[in-house]
């Protein structure tokens, strides 16, 4: 990747990226990440941060939280790993946000959930799964 378009993400889209590099020298993912991935990945931060005529779509850190963890899912930006890469960051993200998700809750198996989702609007699906994590 160039310098001209590292300078074009995000920069939350850098800590995204070595978040997958983390998962990939753990051998938890089994192919290395391209421009291509980052530059879906960067996408899915830009949309989660996005603002629209004054308009913020995700404006605390939890809707944050949720919509990160259902577009790394549903729009599958990397060839292997999408969810164990949603969990990932959900956890650094809340971590970094100072929030805390309910202990109840199996993020394994919510991530299969949503991936399994087909019939509910991606909108409704962040607010269902903020619901659930927080």
């Amino acid at each position: 990747m160039t310098e001209e378009k590292k300078k074009l993400l995000h920069p939350t889209s850098e800590v995204l990226v070595e978040a997958y590099k983390t998962l990939q020298s753990k051998n938890e993912v089994s192919f290395p990440i391209h421009d291509e991935q980052v530059f879906k990945l960067d996408s899915i931060v830009k949309t989660v941060n996005a603002e629209y005529f004054s308009f913020v779509r995700f404006p605390t850190n939890e809707d944050k939280a949720s919509a990160y963890f259902c577009f790394i899912i549903k729009d599958h930006p990397v060839t292997d790993g999408n969810k164990r890469l949603a969990v990932l960051w959900l956890d650094i993200f809340c971590q970094i946000s100072g929030i805390k998700i309910s202990e109840h809750v199996k993020l394994d198996e919510l991530a299969v959930g949503v991936e399994q989702e087909k019939g509910i609007e991606m909108g409704l699906l962040v607010k269902l799964v903020k619901i659930i994590l927080f």
